[in-house]
């Protein structure tokens, strides 16, 4: 991002007066944009949130297991083993058995897995009764491939609660992403309001120059007829004292002025003002003016952009789905659990892997099962139950919350309205005042070199053209903060600035910025 400002500085002063810096609205919008640490945190937090809502898709992922178990087993027989036995007194075996298989989860909720088991069987037993007392073991291997199905039909079944834990986490990150809207609005309104506050001070800076100025005109006129001995010493005195305080009272504005300009630095995140060779460290001067726009503003408008640009509302919004898909969990948690579980494969033996695999892949010898599982709490589902309550409780709460925040962005929308409408007003009487004392104190001022009147009726016009020219700045300046809230509250600040972002964009943005603080990070 490049902002363009002006450095301006009289030739013939440059020792006297320090050039000014200026600064345009847009400008200094787009800098503090680009600088502020609050909004960049906020940023990364979306980012966060984006990710982790990315990340409950990994529910679905198939996955692939493997496991290995060596089994050693050595007993004697009983009377019933050794008749299964063909009378072998002891058992004795060393078995490897390898299981490997891939298993998923349905978003119907089912459970699904591929498996292959290779079962490497070494013991005593013979398998030919006219020896049934075996000396040498006997080696087999035997294979089962073939698949399982696990269907919860009542409690955790089906699309809605299988799928809960995404849509939740999606309004996840769309709230992130509104409250990331929301640290925007306020750095932007901010912002904004920091630099109409520096132009007050600018102009009440201004206006107490020319105050000063005047001042002492009048003080040089008295001193000058006192020398003359055409006025008095006291009205010289007097021109003094008033020239001094239109002094302290500049001093004061110097005071708020470099205030504002701290105020203004904050939200930027560092100096506004390069350093300049060969010159004073230039002055901070605001460009753009506030003016009234005259333009009726309608309920109706307003209220409808709020519904549908508010962070706040949106917000809302989303924590009342969020409840709403949490109540319907809740629900199916409470009923018993049945499950239809299923199975389907293969069996082959061998004296090689490769032989047992044959016979299994021959499909000679299959195997199948088919049944139900019900559990049911014997005491009533006293947790579930207990939280079903609880999360209609949430839902109410969140609707609620809604309605509260409706009314709330109702009532500020109509405050806010009815102020931007009353200082309207004002600005339109303070411009009558300063125009009416504008023209006044010229008169005054001309009657005063014509000796008609004296510098104290001077001075008094000029401090009511003083406080009118304040009152009118003070005017503007509210304003446009009116509308600022205005605008924060129905949520179209973004809108009217060309600045609202989608998620996308935002996505983007977080890319470049990370990309940007990695060369940073390295070149340190």
């Amino acid at each position: 991002m490049v902002i363009c400002v002006n450095v301006r500085a009289d030739a013939d002063s440059i020792s006297n007066t320090p050039p000014l810096f200026e600064l345009s609205l847009n400008d200094y919008r787009n800098l503090v944009l680009q600088r502020n640490e609050t909004l960049q945190a906020q940023m990364l937090e979306t980012e966060v949130s984006r990710h982790k809502a990315k990340g409950t898709y990994g529910a679905f992922e198939p996955l692939f297991e493997a496991s290995v178990t060596r089994e050693i087993n050595q007993r004697t027989n009983n009377v019933q083993q050794q008749a299964s036995q063909l009378g072998q007194p002891t058992f004795s075996e060393r078995n490897n058995i390898y299981d490997s298989g891939i298993e998923s989860l349905l978003p119907s909720g089912a459970k699904i897995r591929l498996g292959y088991t290779l079962s490497d069987l070494d013991n005593n037993v013979s398998g030919n009764p006219y020896t049934p007392i075996a000396t040498n073991f006997t080696r087999q291997f035997q294979t089962f491939i073939g698949v399982t199905f696990d269907q919860p039909l009542l409690k955790d079944g089906g699309f809605s609660t299988t799928l809960a834990e995404l849509r939740l986490a999606a309004m996840d990150s769309e709230i992130a992403f509104q409250e990331y809207r929301r640290q925007l609005m306020l750095t932007v309104s901010r912002a904004e309001s920091a630099y109409w506050n520096l132009y007050f001070a600018q102009e009440q800076l201004h206006f107490f120059d020319e105050s000063v100025a005047v001042a002492q005109s009048v003080l040089a006129d008295s001193r000058q007829k006192w020398q003359a001995g055409q006025g008095a010493e006291l009205d010289m005195m007097e021109a003094q004292s008033d020239l001094a305080l239109r002094e302290t009272k500049r001093n004061d504005a110097l005071q708020s002025y470099f205030d504002a300009v701290g105020a203004m630095q904050a939200m930027a995140g560092g100096s506004l003002i390069p350093r300049i060779n060969g010159l004073e460290e230039p002055q901070l001067h605001v460009t753009d003016v506030p003016v009234s726009t005259n333009a009726p503003v309608s309920y109706f408008d307003v209220a409808q952009d709020s519904t549908e640009l508010n962070p706040d509302y949106l917000i809302g919004e989303q924590k009342l789905r969020q409840e709403e898909v949490r109540l319907g969990v809740a629900k199916n948690q409470v009923l018993p659990q049945l499950d239809l579980k299923a199975a389907y494969g293969y069996n082959g033996l061998g004296n090689t892997p490769g032989d047992s695999w044959s016979v299994a892949a021959s499909q000679d010898y299959p195997s199948w099962s088919v049944g139900l599982e019900l559990i049911i709490p014997m005491a009533g589902n006293i947790k579930n139950r207990n939280l079903l309550h609880a999360n209609q409780l949430s839902l109410q709460e969140a609707y609620l919350n809604l309605k509260g925040e409706q009314e709330d962005i109702a009532s500020r929308l109509n405050t806010a309205i009815h102020k931007s409408a009353a200082w309207e007003q004002s600005i339109q009487s303070c411009q009558t005042v300063v125009h009416y004392n504008e023209e006044l104190l010229q008169t005054e001022q001309q009657r005063l070199k014509a000796g008609r009147v004296d510098g104290h009726r001077v001075l008094e016009v000029e401090a009511d053209l003083l406080d009118s020219r304040q009152e009118l700045a003070n005017s503007l300046v509210q304003y446009r903060c009116s509308l600022l809230e205005l605008e924060l509250v129905s949520g179209s600040l973004l809108k009217n600035r060309n600045l609202d972002i989608t998620k996308n964009e935002l996505k983007q943005q977080t890319a470049s910025f990370m990309d940007a603080a990695h060369k940073s990070a390295e070149n340190f």
